[in-house]
């Protein structure tokens, strides 16, 4: 009888920690998820999540990131139904209803007015670009399936600090440059920004999660020094599991893990001997041809997302096809020749102008997702 008991009361319990907002002027309602050790008499750290194109307000892949502490997590909705045009008038409805929505939780619920973020996937990704640009109340955030694509209306020329910006792409998503412009924009702003590429995903996550995800939440909730020792443990045992993965897996594996939060935080003399482990495997033949090719294939991304001109695509689009057909086999050939089908799909979009009249720009948009040739249609 106590356990039917028990069980009887446990969703009263976690529903408890839930509730929801009625914000005028949305289609669906806004969801809060209280964290297990929620007080109203102090403040705490909340996290704004924007679903993509089609879905609705959810709280639970932040929650399952964040822990079941500390964090208030946040599901948002969109004034605007299915695609998103960017205008300076949809933008402010959007920035209205956020504002709407953090006053609120301000007044009646706990949220930290000094660490708030934002956040989302795919549609919700390009919308946190916009507001990490341009909303001076915003801390930080994550760019999940996204990148940067445009200008927001009423962007800051700098952030007043270092904003932390966290970006995580598949590497084989139709957005994946534009997650590359956006380590460079947010980074040339001022930001304090970490990127991490899911190498065998397309336009998804990972069902489990993202440890670079966690460890960023971590670092907004508390200091280097105290998350240090945790740190080195936490990267010692994901370095030691990599070793039971395949040359090239384990490879993947331990560049994330030099990309992750966590490493900064480690010793000097620990990063040495990682970099050491990763240069040794580095030299080895299964993973040399593939580390050479990375490189070369960087270098054309760089190329492809600073260098606007209709020549320099076709040279770097060139230059996708000729890697590829070297190395068909290669993890990274593949990757070449489906840069290369993106590229010339772009190619094929651009329209010859007559000799005399101003050259037509590169188009801006994932393709072919979605277009951006001017005010883009974002999902």
């Amino acid at each position: 009888m106590n356990r039917f008991l028990t069980l009887l009361l446990l969703p009263l319990s976690v529903a408890a920690k839930d509730l929801t907002l009625e914000i005028p002027n949305l289609p669906h309602l806004v969801k809060v998820s209280l964290p297990e050790n929620f007080d109203p008499a102090i403040k705490h750290p909340t996290f704004f999540y924007y679903h993509g194109t089609s879905g609705r307000p959810t709280t639970s892949f932040m929650r399952n990131q964040a822990g079941n502490k500390d964090w208030i997590i946040v599901g948002m909705s969109y004034t605007h139904r299915g695609k998103f045009t960017l205008s300076p008038q949809s933008f402010a409805a959007e920035r209205k209803t956020y504002h709407t929505v953090r006053n609120l939780m301000l007044q009646k619920h706990g949220a930290d007015p000094n660490h708030l973020y934002v956040g989302g996937f795919s549609l919700g990704g390009w919308h946190t670009d916009l507001m990490l640009q341009a909303e001076p109340t915003i801390s930080g955030g994550i760019i999940i399936g996204a990148g940067h694509a445009q200008t927001a209306p009423g962007a800051m020329k700098r952030y007043p600090d270092k904003k932390p910006v966290h970006i995580a792409i598949g590497r084989s998503d139709g957005n994946y440059t534009f997650a590359l412009k956006g380590y460079l924009h947010h980074r040339k702003l001022g930001g304090a920004v970490s990127m991490e590429v899911w190498p065998t995903l397309r336009h998804a996550y990972p069902e489990d999660g993202s440890d670079s995800i966690r460890q960023w939440l971590a670092l907004r909730t508390q200091t280097a020094k105290a998350l240090a020792p945790l740190a080195t443990q936490e990267l010692a045992e994901t370095a030691a599991k990599a070793k039971s993965l395949k040359p090239i897996e384990q490879w993947e594996r331990l560049r994330e893990i030099k990309n992750m939060p966590y490493f900064a935080l480690t010793s000097p003399a620990w990063q040495a001997k990682f970099k050491k482990s990763l240069a040794a495997l580095e030299a080895t033949p299964p993973v040399a041809t593939e580390a050479s090719l990375y490189s070369k294939h960087r270098r054309l991304l760089h190329q492809e997302i600073t260098n606007r001109t209709l020549t320099s695509l076709k040279k770097v689009s060139e230059s996708y096809l000729d890697l590829s057909s070297q190395y068909p086999n290669s993890r990274q050939g593949k990757l070449l020749e489906e840069d290369f089908k993106r590229t010339a799909a772009i190619l094929k979009q651009i329209k010859v102008i007559p000799s005399g009249k101003k050259p037509t720009e590169v188009p801006r948009g994932p393709i072919p997702r979605t277009r951006i040739p001017g005010n883009p249609l974002i999902r």
